[in-house]
């Protein structure tokens, strides 16, 4: 297992009533390694915390490298995007997080998931 502060995890923020979300739940299942993770998280499951960002588009991605947010945003729903976005993201690149309250206890609650 690697480290926890490098560790890479990727919440895929979406509903289970989303017929888009409902079809790129199989591809977030298959894509556990033990570089990164993929978790699935149902936005209305998890309404109370939340909240603050406001999920409007699906599927919308937290990127998390150990506890610290490296990505927020939604994607358009190909694999491949996601899939992109990720090693783009392990290779160094940055991306400006939108100015969310409470990022970073959204960040560790969903990586205690």
């Amino acid at each position: 297992m690697p480290d926890a502060q490098t560790h890479w995890r990727v919440h895929v923020l979406c509903a289970q009533w989303c017929g888009v979300c409902r079809d790129y739940r199989p591809f977030v299942e298959a894509q556990a390694s033990a570089v990164d993770e993929w978790v699935w998280v149902d936005v209305e499951m998890h309404a109370d915390m939340l909240d603050d960002l406001d999920v409007e588009n699906f599927p919308t991605l937290l990127i998390t490298q150990g506890n610290e947010p490296r990505f927020l945003g939604t994607v358009t729903p190909q694999p491949e995007v996601a899939q992109r976005l990720l090693l783009s993201l392990q290779q160094g690149n940055r991306y400006a997080l939108p100015d969310v309250k409470g990022l970073e206890q959204i960040t560790r609650y969903l990586r205690a998931l």
